[in-house]
């Protein structure tokens, strides 16, 4: 199971990889067979090729990503908030949660997003 120190140094490379819109070194974050539901109930991404091409379109938006929280962990789960900013839009608030694996690559991601929670 990867440390503490692992799981936060891969979310700080997260955030950075998000919001310079860098989808090889974001994608390289995930396990293979990974889920990712973006937004959480409403689309579901599975396996890499699913993520890819979501992170693809995803960059084509104008956004910049920051760490809002501090990082909390329990054994290989992880969350936070992050701060969404994007021209024309109040700033708003995402909350992230992470499952990792033995390797500390992300085997599940679920992301809340609220643009009403403004920042």
């Amino acid at each position: 199971m990867p440390t503490r120190d692992e799981i936060c140094s891969a979310l700080e490379s997260y955030v950075e990889h998000l919001g310079n819109h860098d989808v090889d070194q974001l994608v390289a974050l995930f396990a293979d067979d990974a889920v990712q539901h973006e937004p959480l109930g409403v689309r579901t991404y599975r396996g890499l090729d699913e993520i890819r091409q979501f992170d693809i379109e995803n960059a084509k938006v104008d956004f910049t990503v920051s760490r809002h929280s501090p990082i909390v962990v329990t054994g290989r789960y992880a969350a936070m908030q992050v701060r969404v900013e994007r021209e024309g839009m109040p700033a708003f608030l995402a909350s992230d949660l992470f499952e990792f694996d033995d390797d500390c690559r992300i085997i599940s991601l679920s992301v809340v997003i609220d643009p009403q929670a403004r920042v």
